[in-house]
């Protein structure tokens, strides 16, 4: 957090070698998280690059009581839902979006993995978008419930009732799901 900070300070001040350090620091989990939102990898790239762009221009208005992380996912949140509101398309994960198993595993074991992925997905996709912003950001991103209160301009407690309930649903339809795969 602290060098975030610093290497803001320094981007407020003019250095874009350090404008550079930030956007190389946080890409990847930056367009992982825009990418959750949108389901369109190339969509995602514009999203943050154009959320990169708004936090150089906007650069003066940054405050460092926050973590830099922080301010950055609450650009991406805000312009993701000005995307999807802009389209209302089919939000779903595209099949490559599921990982590929090491090479340790038998090719059973790839297929179940595959077909648990596609179904943690596919519950995913159906949860309503605070409950998957909100676990997305706790359990893929690390974030602390007083940092997505922040992204998601809600209170703290709302935060862990949120979580609550979106995990409530999540394994509720992943059974469902399960019960009727079988």
């Amino acid at each position: 957090m602290y060098e975030d900070n610093e290497l803001m300070a320094r981007v407020q001040a003019g250095d874009k070698g350090a404008y550079e350090k930030l956007v190389l620091k946080h890409r990847l989990k930056a367009l992982a998280f825009a990418n959750s939102f949108v389901c369109d990898l190339y969509a995602a790239e514009d999203i943050v690059q154009e959320c990169f762009v708004k936090v150089y221009i906007h650069r003066a208005t940054y405050r460092p009581s926050h973590a830099f992380n922080t301010y950055l996912f609450t650009i991406i949140r805000n312009s993701c839902i000005d995307y999807l509101r802009s389209r209302p398309a089919s939000r779903s994960f595209p099949p490559e979006a599921v990982p590929e198993l090491s090479d340790h595993t038998t090719p059973d074991e790839v297929l179940a993995s595959r077909e648990n992925t596609k179904l943690i997905y596919e519950v995913l996709n159906d949860l309503q978008i605070d409950y998957k912003t909100a676990l997305y950001l706790y359990a893929v991103a690390d974030f602390s419930y007083k940092d997505i209160a922040r992204i998601m301009k809600k209170s703290v407690p709302q935060i862990k009732i949120l979580l609550y309930r979106a995990r409530k649903k999540f394994k509720l339809q992943y059974k469902e799901l399960i019960v009727n795969e079988e």
